[in-house]
């Protein structure tokens, strides 16, 4: 199926033709029709010299008979696990300003090799992303009908619908806004309702893994709601400061979620954590203790990412800052960024959690001298040539499309915006589709192919 699906998005597109088996010249893109397995490999060379590189880790994903064609001729493959970020599309024609997402165009910048270039998927059209994790993002439109999409495979799998959620309809105006009316329980009187915005989603499993797919919704309140496979809906979480007859409006926003051991550890706005049995999440959650985390100097602020260590700790990524924003939405992005708080960044500090004592320690040394790659996505560690080692790179920070912190110290090292051709890019402040970070996995999986 992979076969016939790339073949037909990629091969059609570059006009090429198979011959029908009845020798009459005809284009033919039935299943039916013919082996595309068998192209010659002079063919497929013709091929991967005139596309990009997803379409290339496409093609060696596709069959084991075109990644060994790969090989043969030398093709240079993106290597699985490699970080890979995805950006808005290239500046086409100039103006330095997107102004609609109609034409599935993004750019994919293999971050090790500084490699960049300009991809197409027609899933993408009216789309944006608004989480992922390794080679599948989460998709929407602005009225938040939700799907997953493998970017190296282009399957699609569809996500319930966010009014399913309970309370919740799809806003009139779209933008990811959903409207929310509150009932007293007391009276059962509904009141009037207010709107909530879709900030992200958090793709803790994927259609890959051996359970399926399970992701959580974060609004901008602090409500959270997960679904999986098999789920017909949304479900919510109980927020620790519900009560009977709250007004169901909650004050602290949910910075970050993580899944682990059975459990869902969420990190607010002002620090606190708390921890949710994933199979009882009507139930309260449990209160972690506060990680007391000291200001850098001259900082104000701070926002807060949630990982994991080598040895399946649990992270809590600091960033300090000062020069607060207003309103966390200084760009023409789709989704406002909640962990884009100020205009100046002062520093990093990474703490790792003691369940054994209950208390957290500063640390400067995340491991095996890999590095955490954070973001909309969920977050991930590894080693890759290229890659500056102990050291944590955040998508989208500060307007730019990398910011990357050294763990030793702290500081921020390096503010990355990746070149396009021709030395074009697309200005992060007009562009709007928020960077992310993938990890194609696909062809590690080519010996299992037919």
């Amino acid at each position: 199926m992979w076969c016939l699906q790339f073949t037909k998005e990629v091969l059609g597109h570059l006009g090429f033709m198979c011959i029908c088996p009845s020798g009459m010249g005809l284009p033919c893109f039935g299943e039916s029709s013919c082996d595309w397995r068998d192209l010659h490999a002079d063919v497929c060379g013709n091929i991967l010299q005139r596309v990009d590189a997803l379409d290339v880790l496409s093609f060696s994903a596709t069959c084991r008979s075109w990644f060994d064609v790969c090989n043969h001729l030398k093709i240079k493959i993106v290597q699985s696990g490699t970080p890979v970020l995805l950006t808005s599309r290239p500046d086409k024609d100039g103006t330095m300003f997107e102004e609609c997402l109609g034409d599935g165009t993004f750019g994919f910048h293999v971050f090790s090799d500084r490699i960049s270039s300009r991809s197409h998927n027609q899933y993408l059209m009216h789309t944006t992303w608004v989480g992922g994790k390794d080679d599948w993002i989460v998709i929407t439109d602005n009225r938040c009908s939700l799907s997953l999409l493998n970017i190296i495979t282009r399957e699609i799998v569809s996500l319930p619908s966010l009014s399913t959620m309970e309370g919740a309809q799809v806003g009139a105006c779209g933008d990811l806004e959903l409207m929310f009316h509150p009932r007293l329980q007391e009276t059962g009187c509904t009141l009037e309702g207010f709107a909530r915005v879709l900030r992200r989603i958090v793709l803790c499993e994927t259609p890959s893994s051996v359970l399926g797919y399970c992701a959580i919704c974060l609004f901008d309140d602090g409500l959270l709601a997960f679904t999986s496979r098999g789920d017909e809906k949304w479900n919510r979480f109980k927020h620790p400061t519900e009560f009977p007859g709250c007004l169901d409006y909650f004050p602290e926003v949910i910075m970050d979620v993580i899944v682990r051991n059975g459990r869902l550890v969420a990190v607010d706005e002002e620090g606190c954590m708390f921890s949710w049995d994933m199979l009882h999440h009507g139930d309260y959650p449990l209160r972690i203790p506060d990680p007391n985390i000291q200001k850098i100097e001259g900082s104000i602020d701070r926002v807060y990412y949630l990982a994991k260590s080598p040895d399946d700790g649990l992270l809590l990524i600091c960033i300090h800052g000062h020069g607060r924003q207003t309103f966390y939405m200084p760009s023409f992005r789709v989704l406002s960024n909640e962990h884009d708080r100020f205009t100046m960044l002062d520093g990093m500090t990474v703490h790792k959690f003691d369940e054994e004592g209950g208390t957290w320690s500063l640390i400067n040394n995340i491991g095996l001298g890999g590095s955490i790659f954070v973001g909309l996505n969920y977050p991930f560690y590894g080693r890759w040539g290229g890659i500056r080692p102990n050291s944590v790179y955040i998508a989208n920070l500060r307007d730019s499309d990398v910011v990357t912190f050294h763990m030793y110290h702290g500081a921020g090292s390096q503010l990355q915006d990746f070149p396009i051709h021709g030395g074009r890019r697309l200005l992060p402040k007009h562009s709007m589709r928020t960077p992310m970070w993938v990890r194609p996995t696909v062809p590690s999986r080519h010996k299992k192919m037919m």
